[in-house]
């Protein structure tokens, strides 16, 4: 199953929603290459070296070099074939990695002539292709944003063109003519859609009502933007944290759509991953935002504090009402308040954003 994945405009995460969902999939037992084709950008690449810096043998075979357009003077006039045994392939968490390059930091010294000629390109994909076609239950091709005969050539050869687009017009619109492109100019029969950095959302039923709205194109979910996934990039508790997130979530709901519109394509359990999995979670959101558990964490400690200063009062046996009292009654009002404010359902309504979507929801 080849799984090309493309965005109209760059930004909108497409590649590490590339290397979450190729995780997840290997976690259910599949064999799974993630293919960083995109060799400007090079984002899979650098999800790699965060995460450990690989080792290059002699004589491997990274996607620049199939191309053969890193080293103008001495490119070769047809493209580099070669076997899996040669790809500087890594292990990357549960699923194999060809990254762009050696090093992130290669310079862009490359011929773009060989990359307009959609004969060469087209030939390299096949190449690529047929050298680990018996190796990999799933290969995903990370393609750069835009278009060119790279991105096309490896639309034509997938099994499927997965589009990654930002929640905004400049997003949607480039979705739109990405699709349309690729479908009446590059004989692509069907481009399905993931919107990405979703808006808006703040609960999981607003994910399951965004993607049963009309659009211009097949979409099969969306994804909510998550602070927390941002912040956490690039840390070592990362891959860990990211699995217990509305995000993760989403991604799992929006590739078992897939699965009812392609043969062989299987559902990911969701189950397995017990969403909310842990304390300060639930599972209408998930995980709580950085605010959202400090006021819980304040709201715990204003109640146990108020707790304990009314049983002290009630040990001292004073039948007036003392200061002791006072405080138990204060830090518990005060903590109720903290455990409302944390709750998103009134920070919609303070923002006025409950009946703004409301009202959006009726005009759509």
């Amino acid at each position: 199953m080849i799984i090309s994945v493309v965005s109209g405009k760059g930004g909108s995460g497409k590649s590490l929603l590339t290397a979450v969902l190729g995780r997840a999939i290997a976690r259910e037992g599949d064999r799974v290459l993630l293919v960083d084709m995109d060799i400007f950008v090079r984002g899979l690449t650098v999800l790699l070296f965060s995460f450990r810096r690989p080792e290059r043998k002699e004589g491997s075979v990274t996607v620049s070099d199939l191309l053969g357009v890193f080293s103008v003077e001495s490119n070769v006039n047809d493209p580099v074939a070669t076997d899996a045994a040669k790809f500087m392939i890594q292990r990357f968490l549960e699923c194999d990695l060809l990254p762009a390059v050696d090093t992130v930091n290669a310079p862009l010294d490359y011929d773009d002539r060989k990359l307009s000629d959609e004969a060469f390109c087209d030939e390299c994909v096949r190449n690529l292709l047929a050298s680990i076609q018996d190796k990999y239950d799933y290969v995903f091709l990370d393609n750069r944003a835009g278009m060119d005969s790279l991105i096309a050539a490896s639309c034509r050869n997938a099994t499927i063109v997965l589009a990654v687009a930002e929640d905004d017009e400049v997003g949607r619109q480039t979705n739109v003519n990405l699709a349309r492109f690729l479908q009446t100019r590059k004989n692509v029969r069907v481009v399905y859609t993931v919107i990405n950095k979703g808006r808006n959302i703040h609960s999981y039923s607003d994910i399951q009502a965004r993607a049963r709205h009309r659009s211009e194109f097949t979409i099969l979910g969306v994804i909510p933007f998550d602070m927390d996934v941002l912040e956490d990039f690039g840390s070592d508790q990362f891959w860990t944290i990211v699995t217990e997130t509305l995000y993760f979530r989403a991604v799992l709901d929006a590739w078992n759509a897939l699965s009812k519109f392609v043969d062989g394509v299987r559902e990911l359990s969701v189950s397995k991953y017990r969403f909310p999995p842990r304390i300060f979670m639930q599972p209408s959101h998930g995980r709580y935002t950085f605010m959202e558990r400090i006021l819980r964490i304040y709201s715990i400690a204003f109640v146990i504090t108020g707790a304990a200063a009314w049983f002290y009062g009630e040990f001292r046996q004073q039948s007036a009402v003392d200061l002791y009292q006072l405080i138990a009654v204060g830090s518990i009002l005060v903590g109720v308040a903290c455990l409302v404010l944390s709750t998103s359902g009134f920070q919609m309504f303070i923002r006025g954003q409950a009946r703004d979507r409301e009202r959006r929801d009726r005009e759509r």
